[in-house]
């Protein structure tokens, strides 16, 4: 990543960061986000599976995203490379999930190419899967597979865009054509509360089964 990029994307991101009411959304130092499988369901890779090298920051997604109303919990930030990344902390509403599992996300345009051959998508049905924490997109639950070891890691969700019949039903006319939502570990000890914002509200929950929870 060039100096000047990076300067843009800083300046772009303490843009983005004064809402239109006038609040700032408050950053962190400068952090580690640690790729992890799902916390809530065992490993069964039988060593470490490369977690981190699904990351890289040029493919980091800065800019807030809309998120689904009622499963939205914290929107908070930390820094990669000194530039504020949003951190999703979303949960199974209560509805479908009396244990509302909570999930920490970084959203990047894509994964590395050098992980390409281990990532597996996982079908759902459509329904299902139209039901999404991220308005306009569907998810498709993603595996990483253990290298040379059998077994696999749940490591996120892709987002894919939906298509419209209509294009004015589009949220917005830039959506990305898909994304990948990584699951993470933030130190707590450093990450500071960001603005609790909401976005569209949508009827289900977006993960079941042990490897989609």
């Amino acid at each position: 990543m060039t100096m000047f990029k990076l300067f843009f994307l800083v300046l772009s991101v303490l843009l983005l960061l004064t809402t239109s009411d006038g609040f700032l959304v408050s950053v962190a130092d400068e952090q580690d986000i640690e790729v992890v499988s799902n916390p809530h369901s065992p490993d069964t890779c039988v060593a470490g599976a490369f977690l981190d090298a699904l990351l890289e920051p040029y493919h980091l997604i800065v800019k807030p995203m809309l998120t689904q109303m009622d499963t939205f919990q914290e929107l908070s930030y930390a820094k990669v490379l000194t530039v504020p990344v949003p951190i999703y902390t979303m949960k199974q509403p209560a509805r479908l999930s009396a244990a509302q599992l909570q999930f920490q996300l970084v959203l990047v345009k894509d994964v590395s190419a050098g992980t390409l051959n281990l990532i597996y998508e996982v079908p759902v049905p459509m329904e299902q899967a139209k039901d999404s924490w991220f308005p306009g997109y569907y998810w498709t639950p993603i595996i990483m597979g253990c290298s040379k070891d059998q077994g696999y890691n749940h490591v996120g969700w892709k987002f894919t865009k939906l298509e419209q019949n209509n294009s004015e039903n589009d949220i917005h006319h830039d959506m990305l054509p898909h994304f990948y939502a990584l699951m993470v570990k933030v130190d707590n000890k450093e990450k500071t509360e960001g603005l609790r914002v909401g976005g569209f509200k949508a009827p289900g929950w977006m993960v079941g089964g042990a490897i989609f929870s």
